[in-house]
């Protein structure tokens, strides 16, 4: 990716990694393995909470500098977490509950998906509702029925890369089964191949952070690792062009490879939490996605120990998101 940026390390004030939870990262991950694994997961709703009071919005009405965790979101407090972060824990549970399997066969992921629908959330993606209404009815692949009803050209959403690092935080050990778990993944409600090949190369570089893979190296092996697959030559062009050149803040700003291009860009130039997420929220389009997915690869170089301490003392059920986090860091160091 070229020379890395400067980190911007110093803006970001740490956060004590022991906190709400009884456990020393320090003492029990001499390797950093457990805080990365945590802090990918927290930064991914990190970025979601902090992207939200701003979604959709073109890019000159972003204000600059950020109000972060300021502002609230559909009436809710500063801090709060969409659906992006919402699905995410959806996957995480399962794969905590289910010791660490994917379990496909069973549906368990898409049971949750459809009970969290049945709550009814102020906020679900437009293909995201369709596959699990269509799944609801009893379809055998209802989000490959959305996908050959709409057409491809409204296909490629956003709504599975924006919640699958757990599974890249689960497989840190074992990333060959990401080839065929992260695809089947966002199959559940996005069946386009551009999604699937997103989640592909998130959930690797994910993966390769948390074990310790230097950044530039995650995301360069990520991004080869898609280029067999639909949409991964378009994503590596991305990679450098999104948010310069290439807009994201227009009609299109939903896309998939849009949202993992952005979070592949900020994590491979090097930049900090704070840094890296107030630079795509500043970029508008979907801004809670992007910063969802750009948490998730941010969190998983930088660690828990690296997230913005105040960000996270306004974050909406950080103790619950903690304690998940710490499950899946023990997945992760398998």
């Amino acid at each position: 990716m070229g020379a890395a940026a400067d980190e911007d390390v110093d803006e970001d004030e740490d956060v004590d990694a022991d906190v709400d939870v009884d456990v020393d990262v320090d003492v029990a991950d001499p390797h950093g393995t457990h805080d990365r694994a945590i802090g990918s997961y927290l930064g991914l709703a990190l970025g979601d909470a902090l992207g939200a009071p701003f979604e959709f919005r073109r890019r000159t009405a972003i204000p600059d500098p950020l109000p972060a965790f300021e502002l609230g979101w559909m009436g809710l407090p500063p801090g709060t977490w969409t659906d992006d972060t919402a699905m995410a824990r959806n996957v995480a549970r399962s794969l905590i509950e289910r010791g660490g399997n994917l379990d496909l066969d069973e549906d368990d992921v898409r049971r949750r998906h459809l009970a969290w629908l049945a709550t009814d959330p102020p906020d679900v993606g437009n293909q995201t509702r369709l596959a699990l209404q269509e799944a609801a009815r009893g379809a055998p692949e209802p989000a490959r029925a959305v996908f050959e009803r709409r057409g491809p050209e409204v296909s490629a959403g956003n709504g599975s890369v924006m919640c699958c690092a757990p599974l890249g935080i689960a497989r840190a050990g074992d990333p060959e089964r990401l080839h065929e778990e992260a695809p089947a993944l966002s199959a559940i409600t996005h069946w386009d191949g551009r999604c699937r090949t997103a989640c592909l190369v998130v959930t690797l570089a994910v993966a390769a952070l948390v074990r310790g893979v230097d950044h530039e190296r995650a995301v360069l092996d990520a991004i080869e690792a898609g280029l067999a697959h639909e949409g991964g030559e378009e994503l590596e062009f991305l990679v450098g062009e999104v948010g310069r050149t290439r807009a994201i803040d227009g009609p299109d700003m939903g896309f998939t490879l849009f949202a993992a291009a952005l979070g592949l860009r900020v994590v491979g130039e090097g930049l900090g939490v704070e840094a890296g997420l107030r630079e795509v929220v500043g970029l508008g389009g979907d801004t809670d996605t992007n910063a969802a997915v750009a948490g998730a690869l941010l969190g998983a170089r930088h660690g828990w120990s690296g997230l913005p301490a105040d960000w996270l003392e306004r974050l909406t059920e950080r103790e619950a998101l903690v304690e998940e986090g710490v499950a899946l860091a023990v997945l992760a160091a398998r």
